[in-house]
């Protein structure tokens, strides 16, 4: 019995799918850089709301310990974010020893990633922390 030949019929074989693989690879490549440069926008995200955490842990801190507003703000900036807001309730003439003070902290953060980062420039980010008033 005579054995049938694995070639392809009409001249068109592995040469044509490796061209089929290469035209789908330049295809997804796009999306695929979309992709990471999300990913890596959203990191870059998260790690600034990280700090703006820490900026308001900061300036709770300088506020239940020190009445002046310049306290806080000096605290929260010392994180490394650039323009940030820093507003503390109540105001220093108000505080009394024992009760709560809150320090707002908001910030717009930079985008780092083309086409992506003029999306995330629309956001504002915010953190907010709460401490008891210790000064006399």
């Amino acid at each position: 019995m005579p054995r049938a030949e694995a070639g392809p019929a009409g001249g068109r074989g592995r040469a044509g799918e490796a061209g089929q693989a290469t035209l789908e690879l330049a295809l997804c490549l796009p999306l695929l850089a979309l992709v990471l440069g999300a990913l890596v926008e959203l990191s870059l995200l998260a790690s600034d709301q990280v700090k703006l955490w820490h900026a308001a842990r900061e300036a709770v801190r300088a506020a239940a310990v020190e009445p002046s507003a310049s306290a806080a703000e000096a605290a929260a900036e010392q994180v490394g974010l650039a323009a940030i807001v820093v507003s503390v309730t109540p105001d220093a003439a108000f505080r009394v020893r024992g009760e709560p003070v809150t320090a707002t902290v908001t910030y717009r953060p930079q985008g780092h990633v083309p086409l992506l980062g003029e999306a995330v420039a629309q956001l504002e980010l915010e953190a907010q922390a709460v401490m008891r008033i210790e000064q006399p």
